[in-house]
């Protein structure tokens, strides 16, 4: 519960951001901003050399956890270093390829928010492997109050709403994080200064870590493909509505984020403890009772962006339910693919992004010239379903063979939903509302053993943690 209050404190504050953003700062701004954060994850991606998954994986097989943090931390910071002061000579020229504006500071903000952003990713998985829940949260939570606080100040007459005003608002948000950081993991990364680092060793993690650089760089590719095709081929403003569906799919992102934090670890605990690992084949189902749910919830009210935006994002309420495929469809990913990880194949997890790029480069390039965002989300939409089913195959073909059937009916089945309404939603508004709602009870009756068993495991959790259940509540205030 710690963990999912960050996540779900976030999205609740990015529903006001998003909003505020599209109202203070025209499309093509709002565009530019989608560029920034795409080339910021990207600096992260790359630069970390695939070592902040090391660091996870290792974490409970290491003593010396500042001598970890160090072997993981300095290689790709150094290699971030480098890069930076090659790019010097370069610099108008690469602001002027990302944003259609030439002046340098654009380019230098945008520096400072890589180096942020990648300070703090390892710094966050200090609190996350210490299992410190709230102060991960709160350091989740405190970029989005930064930024909104400094949203509210611009829209004062005083400024004059350009991009780099906007820009500045987002790396003071990263700051905030990074400081919050820093000081919440301050008996943890001081040792790491001084600690001694074997070569061996860091050998040992890169080994683990490089093909984790080419299937992060070549997952960011999958995820920044529609932005970068509707750059290219289209224009800033119909990549300002394809971010803004993306960002109002945020009720997809906090089950991602809520999810792929706490995951990963409890895995890797259980294979350290030698737990019987079936339960993944039940936690799989769980979760796509969860994803099926979600996706319909967002179909069915849809609807209420209309209230909140402005008119020219009218698309939005359409586009929204394919972009909500891309964390759904991760999440349901992250647990099917759990097989990789174990056997330590991290090579099939760069095929399986590799054949989801193609395909998203291929549709788009296809589609976007004609159709614009539209062509972007279903781009989207379909790649992500190739690279659900890749990478849930590739664990079964490594790992051990898992029942899939019913995973890939329903996945199929919201992802043709979602692109029929996004392409004839508009002119059968009401008919699609609908057959939302009515999918609504059926899901939920279909899954009744999922919630049930959810339901139960819930109540066991809070009586081994000392808290009353539900029903013990009852009791003792009758008593």
């Amino acid at each position: 519960m710690a963990f999912a209050f960050g996540p779900i404190a976030t999205a609740g504050l990015g529903l006001l951001t998003v909003p505020v953003i599209a109202w203070i700062f025209p499309p093509a701004d709002v565009g530019r901003l989608n560029i920034v954060q795409i080339s910021v994850s990207f600096g992260v991606l790359l630069f970390n050399l695939g070592l902040d998954q090391a660091y996870v994986r290792e974490y409970h097989e290491w003593t010396d956890r500042g001598a970890l943090l160090k072997s993981c931390f300095a290689p790709g910071f150094a290699v971030l270093l480098l890069v930076i002061g090659a790019s010097l000579p370069y610099d108008d020229r690469i602001s002027m390829w990302l944003f259609g504006l030439g002046h340098v500071a654009y380019y230098w903000i945008l520096i400072a928010c890589v180096i942020a952003n990648f300070i703090s990713r390892f710094l966050s998985l200090i609190l996350r492997m210490q299992d410190r829940g709230m102060a991960f949260s709160m350091s989740q939570v405190m970029p989005k109050i930064v930024l909104l606080l400094t949203l509210v100040v611009l829209a004062s007459p005083l400024f004059s709403k350009t991009f780099a005003e906007l820009e500045i608002a987002y790396l003071m948000s990263l700051l905030s994080v990074l400081t919050l950081y820093t000081w919440n993991t301050r008996r943890d990364w001081s040792p790491a200064l001084s600690a001694s680092v074997s070569r061996t060793k860091v050998r040992g993690l890169l080994s683990y870590g490089v093909p984790l650089i080419f299937a992060g760089v070549a997952y960011w590719g999958l995820d920044a493909t529609s932005s970068l095709v509707l750059r290219s081929m289209s224009t800033l403003s119909e990549l300002a509505v394809y971010s803004v569906s993306v960002s109002f799919a945020g009720v997809g992102v906090v089950f991602q984020t809520i999810f792929t934090v706490l995951w990963a670890p409890l895995v890797y605990k259980w294979v350290a403890h030698g737990v019987d690992m079936r339960r993944v084949d039940h936690v799989a189902q769980q979760a796509l009772a969860v994803v099926c749910v979600l996706w319909v919830l967002c179909g069915t009210f849809s609807w209420v962006a209309d209230l909140i935006l402005p008119a020219r994002y009218v698309q939005v309420k359409y586009f929204m339910l394919c972009c909500i495929g891309q964390p759904l469809l991760y999440t349901l990913s992250e647990v099917t693919c759990v097989g990789i990880g174990i056997s330590r194949r991290s090579m099939f997890s760069l095929w399986a992004t590799l054949s989801a790029l193609i395909v998203n480069v291929g549709i788009s390039t296809w589609l976007v010239p004609t159709r614009g965002a539209s062509g972007a989300v279903i781009a989207n939409a379909l790649a992500f379903l190739v690279f659900f089913v890749a990478r849930t195959e590739a664990s079964a073909h490594v790992w051990r063979p898992f029942p899939r059937a019913r995973l890939y009916a329903f996945v199929v089945t919201a992802v043709a939903m979602s692109i029929a309404t996004l392409i004839f939603g508009p002119e059968l508004p009401v008919p699609f509302g609908f057959i939302w709602l009515a999918i609504l009870p059926l899901v939920v009756w279909q899954f009744r053993a999922e919630w049930l068993d959810m339901y139960r495991k819930f109540q066991a959790a809070m009586s081994a943690d000392g808290l009353p259940s539900l029903a013990g509540r009852g009791r003792n205030v009758r008593t």
